[in-house]
């Protein structure tokens, strides 16, 4: 799959210009933004409903552990608050559902959000095959950096992943498209995670996952934009 176009930009423009009065400081306000940007299932659009849990422990946030499972931790120091919203869209008996995560990430400082991308990029190098969840996993992973300026200028620096999903029940085995991206606006950081379905009528991957980040890019700016 293909990261979604963008227009271009003189190599290195920032997407915008926080305001530094609006950039929280606090958890407290660090957790009001990341609420308010983080997309709510009825965001993604008709038929999306809550999965259960509809939110995570807003006192940790998700890491790739050294044998490649994701767990939640605490939250470490240059990070005010981290978020994430999952939704599904059901599509009937024996289906399955289009599942998708919203991450919204404030950090104390830009520096620590784009070491976070930089994360993000080695991340899949060092497990091309990750573990979500017992019976669980993202196989066949490949990712591109695109900093602002090169293939994008809608956000400071971004991130694109792609993989398959699998999910193994009952003694059967399903796969599914995967896409995961992170955007960073300033000491923001979004991502949307997708996994998908292949069948006739449903929104594509690639579809949802612009949805989210287009929406939730949106907002920070609403946010966070100097008004000069």
């Amino acid at each position: 799959a293909s990261p979604p176009p963008s227009a271009g930009a003189s190599p290195g423009q920032p997407s915008f210009t926080p305001d530094p009065d609006r950039i929280p400081r606090t958890r407290a306000d660090a957790l009001r933004l990341a609420r308010a940007v983080a997309f709510l299932p009825r965001d993604w659009g008709d038929g999306f409903v809550a999965q259960d849990p509809a939110e995570s422990d807003p006192d940790t946030w998700a890491v790739l552990d050294e044998t490649c499972r994701w767990t939640r931790e605490p939250l470490p120091g240059d990070v005010l608050a981290a978020v994430s919203r999952y939704s599904e869209l059901p599509l009937g008996e024996g289906r399955g559902a289009v599942r998708v995560t919203a991450v919204v990430t404030v950090h104390t400082t830009v520096a620590s959000a784009d070491d976070r991308l930089s994360t993000t990029l080695e991340e899949v190098m060092r497990c091309p095959e990750q573990e979500i969840r017992p019976g669980e996993r993202i196989t066949d992973l490949n990712s591109l950096g695109r900093p602002a300026g090169t293939s994008q200028d809608y956000a400071d620096d971004s991130v694109f992943e792609a993989g398959t999903y699998v999910l193994q029940s009952g003694g059967t085995t399903l796969t599914h498209p995967y896409q995961w991206t992170v955007d960073r606006l300033g000491p923001v950081t979004i991502a949307v995670s997708v996994r998908g379905a292949d069948d006739e009528g449903v929104p594509a991957p690639l579809t949802v996952a612009t949805r989210g980040t287009a929406g939730m890019r949106a907002r920070v700016v609403d946010l966070l934009e100097s008004e000069n």
